[in-house]
């Protein structure tokens, strides 16, 4: 193999393991303080569906991604979805009230390291991580889905998120319990 087929078949490789996160998988523990002061604990919404979108305050697409995401939440908090936000820019807790203020944010965002995020996304350090990244938990805290800011999912980020919840939303909490059968 010569030097530059080398290259390419190790940046392909590089790629591939940029967006290889296992799925599905348990989300890991996540814990966070809120823009409000809430202390936010990822493991108390199980029974709920999670749509977690990792951002960076000054990124465009995170901010209509926010306001999309506000929009989901007014909406389906009731059928149990839940929505949380985790900035993970520099300085990004200076510039967060602006941010839930100007984007109208209807859901708890936070503010963690940036090393948080890629552990969480099973992202690699040496990768670029496109925003916003966002992630949904099913009812028992599977991570199913996982979508970079660079993925043609965010192109219909509204159409696709209101489809995963229609599949994820309709499993699990709300459903009526399996009776045991009586013996006769």
């Amino acid at each position: 193999m010569n030097r530059r087929q080398l290259l390419l078949t190790a940046l392909a490789g590089f790629g591939a393991c940029a967006h290889g996160a296992q799925l599905p998988r348990a989300a890991p523990p996540l814990k966070f303080i809120s823009h409000n002061g809430q202390q936010i604990d990822l493991a108390s919404y199980k029974g709920k569906v999670v749509l977690l979108e990792w951002l960076m305050t000054t990124c465009p697409h995170c901010q209509e991604s926010s306001r999309i995401l506000s929009k989901i939440q007014t909406e389906f908090a009731a059928k149990g979805v839940q929505v949380l936000g985790v900035a993970i820019d520099a300085g990004a807790g200076q510039k967060l009230p602006d941010y839930v203020r100007k984007y109208a944010t209807t859901f708890p965002v936070g503010v963690l390291p940036h090393t948080v995020a890629t552990d969480f996304l099973q992202a690699s350090v040496m990768a670029p991580l496109m925003m916003p990244q966002v992630v949904i938990v099913d009812r028992q805290g599977q991570i199913r889905e996982q979508y970079a800011g660079d993925d043609k999912w965010h192109q219909q980020a509204e159409k696709n998120l209101r489809s995963a919840i229609a599949k994820y939303a309709a499993h699990g909490a709300g459903a009526p319990a399996k009776r045991a059968a009586k013996r006769k």
